[in-house]
């Protein structure tokens, strides 16, 4: 065993124990060698990971508002301490002194509003470990080998099952000979991998654009940066889908769409205020409300400033200016 397959041993053990309860349990309805028995143990693993990581998700949409909220004081530290560095930038003391009083702030800025730039990345840096593991669990059964709970019985088992011609345990670059043993062909693998990485790269692009798109604020300086991580994004992972395993790719298609309807719900019911979405959920509400008779509710506003002069009276308090009426002389009043 490889040091990297110790260090994932432990979630290795548990990933092997889940898919054996659903493959036992799809085994009852449908062939256990079939692609059917073991694509659905893969799909309901994912499903079991991602349920288990809501609260991070939760977790991961507050930062994320809090980020918005907090980035126009970001962006004024981060201006202050730039002229200060380029003012000392001959001396390197003094230099390390301003970006340890920068990091200290933005800090302290993060900690008052409860979040901190790298929350948004929890829910994918703890996913990571998971289909990794799920990654070498699959490479091993490709090779044959037993592990934890994969016995021989069920790595054979696994081997034979296909996705659409193509084994699950199979990658890319999977020596035809090696497919041949499984009933399988170089092209039947590549074409499955082909079409599921394309599918990939559309799920992850159009969810990362309805996110940006429509539950960004306007103001909001990073949609920069997210436009063109939207667009980078898709093609770095589908180097990653031209090396992993069919069911690996399983995994990721299953969680992309689990994404996808997580953002569904939250561009419906708790989007970002003063985004597209947030103006879509206030033009909803008020539909519903018109359909039950009752007032549309009123998106809040800023008050109205009353527009009458103020004056500052020698007291130091401000004052409305009233409009006296003009006096009139004797002879005026007795023409009226």
């Amino acid at each position: 065993m490889s040091w990297y397959d110790t260090l994932l041993s432990p979630i290795m053990w548990v990933i092997s124990w889940v898919i054996v309860q659903f493959h036992k349990f799809f085994g009852l309805f449908f062939i256990p060698n079939s692609g059917w028995a073991w694509g659905l143990s893969i799909v309901f693993l994912t499903l079991v990971i991602r349920a288990a990581l809501i609260p991070l998700f939760v977790k991961q949409i507050k930062s994320m508002r809090a980020m918005q909220v907090i980035q126009p004081q970001v962006k004024a530290l981060q201006e202050k301490y730039k002229k200060e560095a380029e003012r000392v930038k001959f001396d390197p003391v003094k230099k390390r002194e301003v970006q340890a009083k920068q990091q200290r702030e933005m800090m302290a800025l993060y900690k008052e509003h409860g979040t901190n730039p790298f929350a948004s990345c929890l829910p994918l840096l703890v996913q990571a470990p998971f289909f990794t593991s799920l990654y070498r669990l699959l490479y091993n059964v490709s090779a044959g080998k037993t592990f934890a709970f994969m016995t021989y019985a069920l790595v054979a088992s696994a081997n034979q099952a296909h996705v659409f011609g193509a084994p699950i345990s199979a990658h890319f670059n999977t020596p035809a000979a090696q497919l041949a043993k499984y009933g399988s062909t170089s092209a039947d693998v590549k074409t499955v991998i082909v079409v599921m990485t394309i599918v990939y790269m559309a799920t992850q692009f159009i969810t990362q654009r309805q996110m940006v798109l429509k539950n960004s604020a306007p103001d909001n300086p990073m949609v920069k940066q997210q436009k063109m991580l939207m667009y980078v994004m898709p093609f770095m992972m589908a180097f990653f889908c031209f090396v992993a395993p069919v069911g690996v790719l399983i995994y990721l298609l299953t969680s992309n769409f689990w994404t996808m309807g997580q953002q569904f719900y939250v561009l419906r019911n708790s989007p970002t205020p003063g985004s597209v979405a947030h103006q879509q959920h206030l033009e909803r509400k008020a539909a519903k409300a018109t359909k039950k008779g009752k007032p549309a509710p009123v998106e809040d506003k800023a008050p109205v400033q009353d527009e009458t002069p103020v004056s500052i009276t020698s007291t130091g308090r401000n004052k409305q200016q009233r409009n006296q009426p003009s006096r009139t002389t004797k002879s005026q009043r007795t023409k009226r």
